[in-house]
């Protein structure tokens, strides 16, 4: 009984060892990192091989960043869950804030939220997995599926990196916002099969980010693969990838307590209307941990192949210096290629979401807020706070970059 107890207590004492309490949820501290260069594409010459951080760095990692997120919540301009990785490690995770702010209901790391624009990345995978099915080419015209479809040359590809030219529903729809009905994605395409709006440019000639372009692809999704949207997802891209809280706004209870609200200024909550019910450009919803499944399946090369991800990540340029656009994908390059950001942010009915991909060290951050706060957007520091702890752990480290705030959606 006495080598029982001791081991018990010894048991608790480790427990506490590898967390720590904190006034809006728990740090976390994995024991130690080890990894090279894994990402799919990798370098021969690449600066971070072989790095090893050890239990000590990534308290320090962990510490830092709970600082940052924690100061933003205490000056109320941050509500939500976060999630940072190296390789396949989590080095931190925590929920700041609360679901219901009014009620003061805490906000957990396994609350789901709306991703918003984040779903358009889902959206293209699925195109081009119907691409490697060989059930469509991203080269195909828009026509050859909508025989009645209004917009010449318009092509998959350009759908997918927003250089169709289509006007955007958005601001020509008049009942999404109606509280009384649900819209389709479909009804995004018979209303411009009925109306024939002018587009506002030539297909190819220039990048201008819309939310039409996807709830086409969708529609398209649908014809082409004899399911529906949210099946079909399911079906090839959430399980495979162990996203098993992740779902369309179709197969969401969203009444259900670990559903996050939706919150705008002063706190007030967004009650749902008809425009949340179209797919393809957002209403997916998911949480932090299936997000980080998904980016360890995505930079491995186990969701699509290399050649489909090349071209998914070649972007076009956008109005922003320095920021490209690929398949639902923004690009960020930077001198220094090791650098390179691959995300994309979304911002939807008081949600605000960024999912955030370092390819050449595989380093993964996650920001999902129900609040329309926009510091979401601002995961600049952490990088810097994670290639500050990288160059102590190597010799002769080279001076780091100043990252920009990726604060389009």
């Amino acid at each position: 009984m006495k080598m029982k107890s001791k081991l018990f207590f010894l048991l608790i004492i480790l427990m506490f060892m590898g967390y720590q309490s904190a006034e809006t949820g728990t740090i976390f501290y994995p024991k130690q990192i080890n990894f090279k260069n894994v990402h799919h594409f990798s370098d021969k010459n690449n600066s971070n091989k072989d790095i090893k951080l050890n239990s000590t760095s990534l308290s320090l990692l962990a510490d830092k960043i709970h600082e940052y997120y924690e100061k933003m919540f205490h000056q109320k301009v941050f509500n939500g869950c976060v999630l940072v990785a190296i390789g396949d490690k989590i080095i931190y995770e925590n929920a700041h804030g609360y679901n219901d702010v009014k009620q003061k209901t805490c906000l957990s790391t396994s609350h789901v939220f709306q991703l918003a624009s984040v779903s358009k990345i889902f959206t293209s995978i699925a195109i081009l997995k119907l691409c490697e099915k060989q059930l469509l080419n991203i080269n195909d015209d828009v026509k050859k599926y909508f025989p009645e479809w209004p917009y010449e040359h318009v092509t998959i590809k350009h759908l997918l990196n927003h250089t169709s030219g289509l006007p955007n529903y958005l601001h020509l729809m008049p009942d999404i916002g109606r509280t009384d009905t649900i819209l389709s994605h479909y009804s995004v395409l018979q209303f411009l099969l009925k109306r024939k709006i002018r587009p506002e440019f030539k297909p190819g000639r220039r990048h201008k980010y819309c939310n039409t372009n996807y709830a086409v692809l969708a529609c398209l999704i649908e014809k082409v693969s004899g399911m529906s949207y949210s099946d079909f997802l399911k079906k090839e891209i959430f399980i495979p990838c162990n996203m098993y809280n992740t779902n369309t706004i179709h197969y969401v209870d969203i009444f259900d307590e670990n559903t996050t609200m939706s919150n705008e200024y002063k706190s007030r909550n967004i009650p749902f209307y008809a425009g949340d019910f179209i797919l393809g450009d957002k209403s997916i919803y998911s949480n932090i941990h299936d997000l980080f499944n998904f980016s360890q399946c995505f930079l491995s090369g186990k969701v699509i192949s290399d050649s489909l991800m090349r071209q998914m990540i070649s972007g076009v340029k956008t109005n922003r210096y320095g920021m490209l656009y690929g398949y639902g994908m923004r690009i960020k390059d930077y001198q220094d290629s090791s650098k390179t950001i691959w995300f994309h942010n979304g911002w939807w009915h008081g949600y605000r979401t960024s999912f955030q991909m370092r390819p050449k060290d595989k380093i993964t951050v996650i920001v999902l807020s129900n609040h329309i706060y926009k510091t979401t957007y601002y995961t600049h520091p952490v990088f810097e706070i994670i290639d500050e702890v990288l160059n102590s752990n190597k010799s002769h480290a080279p001076n780091q970059p100043i990252y920009p705030s990726l604060d389009e959606e």
